[in-house]
């Protein structure tokens, strides 16, 4: 039985944005929300309701497929 270790290279790391975040301050809570989706000035954690502290992660960088629209009830075009 052989197996198979995977090696990555750099033409195969995705690219990566660093991007600003809430995250829950408890350590055993592995919560985190993107600041564009926050409402509050200071929120609370959505899983344990605990107090979230501002930081960066680095997350793939997505891209936008297309400009597609879609009406209720209709195709999109």
């Amino acid at each position: 039985m052989s197996t198979s270790t995977s090696v990555v290279t750099e033409e195969q790391k995705p690219d990566l944005e660093q991007i600003e975040i809430w995250k829950c301050k408890a350590t055993e809570c592995k919560a985190w929300v993107r600041k564009e989706f926050v409402t509050e000035a200071v929120p609370t954690c959505p899983l344990c309701k605990g107090q979230m502290v501002r930081s960066y992660k680095h997350v793939p960088v997505t891209t936008k497929k297309g400009n597609k629209k879609f009406l209720v009830g209709k195709k999109r075009f």
